[in-house]
Order: C-alpha cells, then structure tokens, then sequence
C-alpha cells in the first residue's frame, strides 16, 4: 500500500487539490493501492452522485467511467444512446442498480472525459 499512497500523494502535491488515499472510502485504497489521482477524481464524483464505490466494486465502476468515455470519443454514440436497458432497448431506470449505473457514467464523463459533460443531463438523473 505504501507505493500508491507515495503516487496518489506525489501528483496531490502538484495541484494542491488532487485527492489523498484518506480520501477515499475504506476499502477502495486497500483494493487498488496504485489508484491514480484521476481514478480517485472518479470515485468521488461518483460518491457525490450517491453511487457508493467499495473496495469490491473499484475495479468495475473504474471500467464502467472509462468505457463510458470511449464510447462517446470513438464510437459515434451519445450518453442517452449508451445508457440503454440491454433487454429492454429503453433508457435506464432511475432505481436500483441501472441508476447507480447512470451515476457511474455521470462520474466516467465529468473525470475521464470533461469534453462531453454537455451530456449528463441525457442521463435524466433524479
């Protein structure tokens, strides 16, 4: 744990607000020692959005915000395409686990991808 707390703190110095290790909710440090600044950035955009991101779940909400990202930059599409119910082909809920999705994405956009924040409101969150 020592590395990522000497990396997540090292580029802390550079801007003044960059997010520390004792920032982050429990677990998630322990889960992912080599977090990057921008990475912690994410999981506390999430968490402002109210989805909560645990040491289990770092790993794949990090994938969800960055895949977010891809998509919109290489693929054509935008966020109110992305954010689609696979079974069903209509946008998703806002209740249970396709609103902390949304949230997810929100959080992907606003860190990885600040150029297309012009779109969260597609997401149509509560």
């Amino acid at each position: 744990m020592g590395a990522g707390v000497v990396a997540v703190l090292a580029l802390g110095g550079c801007g003044g607000s960059e997010p520390t290790l004792a920032d982050l909710p429990a677990g998630v440090a322990e889960a992912r020692p080599s977090i990057s600044a921008e990475e912690a950035d994410f999981v506390l955009a999430a968490q402002k959005l109210g989805a909560t991101v645990t040491g289990d779940t770092v790993d794949d909400d990090i994938e969800t915000g960055t895949t977010t990202c891809w998509a919109l930059q290489n693929g054509g599409v935008d966020l109110a395409q992305i954010a689609v119910d696979d079974e069903t082909g209509k946008p998703l809920a806002n209740t249970g686990e396709a609103l902390r999705t949304k949230q997810l994405m929100a959080a992907g956009v606003q860190t990885f991808c600040p150029d297309h924040d012009d779109q969260i409101g597609q997401l149509r969150l509560p």
